[in-house]
């Protein structure tokens, strides 16, 4: 099997974000609810194809507010990280990231976390859901 290309990969995750964007407009919270997860579990599902490490198409996350705000790798430079910011529920954004860039040393960690959490505990997809309210 062939090795996507950048371009292959940046439009997977344009279609992801796209994807996610159709989910978090819905009006009824359980459609909401059930659009969201099932979309998050295909950009698990992606993540995971990408293998560990820092690259174009990882997604990572920061803690914000009651929730996290997720963004997709986009571009890895050698002080700067391209982010692409992913809706999730409440629409968090995270202070480190500005204008969609990030330093390297911010988003290292990250990766890092995401990573360790997987060899933890192995390949359970994470159910990222938001309460029932």
């Amino acid at each position: 099997m062939r090795k996507p290309s950048n371009n292959q990969i940046l439009a997977k995750v344009r279609q992801l974000i796209d994807k996610m964007a159709v989910a978090h407009e819905q009006q009824s919270f359980q459609t909401k609810k059930k659009e969201m997860s099932r979309v998050m579990e295909q950009i698990d599902q992606f993540d995971r194809s990408r293998g560990p490490g820092l690259k174009v198409g990882r997604l990572v996350s920061w803690p914000q507010g009651d929730g996290q705000a997720f963004y997709f790798v986009t571009r890895v430079g050698k002080s700067l990280v391209r982010l692409a910011w992913l809706p999730w529920w409440d629409s968090w954004q995270s202070p480190a990231v500005v204008d969609g860039h990030a330093l390297r040393p911010a988003v290292e960690p990250a990766v890092r976390s995401r990573d360790g959490r997987r060899k933890l505990f192995g390949n359970r997809s994470a159910k990222a859901e938001k309460p029932n309210t």
